[in-house]
C-alpha cells in the first residue's frame, strides 16, 4: 500500500543552497542534476506540518532495491528562493515548531546524503492541525477532552 501522506517534490543529487553554507543554519536543501544545475522542486505542500525524507536511489547498478528513507527534519514546511552553483533555486525545508535558529534539518543526515542521488519527499503529519503549526502550545484543540 503507497503512504497516501507522501508527496514526491523531486529527485536528483542532494545539495545544499549557498546561503546555508554560509548562515550555517541547516534549514533547506536542493536537488542538482549530475552536472551540480539545480533541479525544480515541485508540489511542495508548503505551511503544512509534516517530515521531510530523502530516499537514496540506486545508481546506474541496475540493483534495485526497496527505497529506505532517511529522516531528514520534521515541522512546518516550506520553500525558499536559494542559489546553487550561481544559479537561482529553490529550496524545500522544515522549520521546526521550538523556534531553534539552526540545525533546522539534521544534519547527519544531510551530510550522509549530500551529493547522492536521491527522492526527496514531503510526508504530512496526521492527525493535521487546524490551528497551524506554529500555534503556541496550549491554543491547538487537537485531541483535547
Amino acid at each position: 500500500m503507497e503512504d497516501e501522506s507522501a508527496h514526491g517534490v523531486g529527485e536528483g543529487f542532494l545539495a545544499l543552497p549557498e546561503a546555508e553554507r554560509h548562515s550555517r543554519r541547516w534549514g533547506t536543501v536542493c536537488l542538482a542534476d549530475t552536472d551540480g544545475i539545480p533541479l525544480p522542486i515541485r508540489g511542495v505542500p508548503a505551511g503544512a506540518a509534516g517530515a521531510l525524507t530523502a530516499a537514496l536511489l540506486p545508481d546506474t547498478d541496475g540493483i534495485t532495491l526497496p527505497l529506505k528513507r532517511e529522516l531528514l527534519g520534521v515541522g512546518a514546511v516550506f520553500t525558499e528562493k536559494a542559489s546553487a552553483r550561481g544559479c537561482e533555486s529553490t529550496g524545500v525545508g522544515v522549520r521546526p515548531a521550538n523556534g531553534r535558529l539552526t540545525d533546522w534539518l539534521f544534519v547527519p543526515s544531510v551530510g550522509r546524503l549530500l551529493g547522492r542521488r536521491v527522492l526527496l519527499e514531503v510526508h504530512i503529519a496526521w492527525p493535521a492541525c487546524t490551528c497551524g503549526f506554529l500555534a503556541t502550545p496550549g491554543d491547538c484543540d487537537l485531541g483535547a477532552p
